[in-house]
């Protein structure tokens, strides 16, 4: 396949929450609302989340106990909605819409903004990705950038985060670039290189870039955290 094929837009597939007893799921749709696997499959996001660490578990709890409860709940939320209307704002952007003018007081949008600038195409935005381990996920972008396949993931944070502190992000974006060549194969998809930048409130993103060898490294280690979540917890029902 010619490099300039890889260009062109990818089909995006949405997926639909499924409750099964009292766990949640996702069924995969495809871009006609057909169901393309009948399979429900666990995000990439919950297993980590259940199988963090007891380090990072009491990291965070420790957190909590010092600023107490009320201002981590305040603290987590203003993240939150920070991270999702920055995510909103770039989509747009990567999808050719006009950015409000007020986004320039905005101290993430000028954070990201100069790395939005490098991207040379979107090839699939927000679209969902699953892979036959039986897990799914919803990567933020596969773009063209420096030239090369790249599986990109958007964060935001109040302070820089070292790499040892940021280690599950490494693990989401492994687990989405295994997704991401096992949907679009027959397109002939095979992602190498990853980026998780992080946007900050007043000064550049913080970019940590993931090359073919790193990201195996992170896969290995999802896949074990994968088979720590089957066996709490049994991660894929077949319909």
């Amino acid at each position: 396949m010619e490099a300039a094929s890889l260009w062109t837009p990818l089909p995006r597939y949405q997926a639909k929450q499924v409750r099964v007893g009292r766990r949640r799921f996702y069924q995969v749709e495809g871009p006609s609302e057909e169901a393309v696997e009948g399979l429900h499959y666990t995000g990439v996001t919950s297993i980590l989340s259940a199988t963090k660490p007891p380090e990072a578990r009491r990291s965070l709890q420790r957190w909590r106990q010092r600023v107490g409860a009320e201002t981590a709940n305040q603290i987590t939320a203003s993240a939150s909605a920070s991270g999702i209307r920055i995510h909103k704002y770039i989509e747009a952007f990567l999808g050719g819409e006009v950015i409000p003018e007020m986004l320039d007081a905005n101290g993430f949008w000028q954070s990201i903004r100069p790395v939005l600038s490098e991207v040379e195409a979107p090839l699939l935005l927000e679209g969902a990705v699953w892979h036959e381990a039986g897990f799914i996920g919803f990567p933020d972008a596969l773009v063209v950038y420096n030239g090369q396949l790249c599986l990109c993931d958007w964060k935001t944070a109040r302070k820089p985060k070292r790499r040892e502190w940021i280690a599950d992000y490494f693990l989401q974006v492994a687990a989405y670039v295994q997704a991401v060549n096992y949907v679009y194969q027959d397109y002939g998809i095979e992602v190498q290189r990853a980026l998780v930048a992080i946007a900050l409130d007043d000064q550049p993103a913080q970019l940590f870039p993931l090359d073919s060898a790193e990201l195996t490294h992170h896969w290995q280690s999802f896949q074990r955290r994968l088979q720590t979540y089957r066996q709490r917890y049994s991660s894929r029902i077949d319909d």
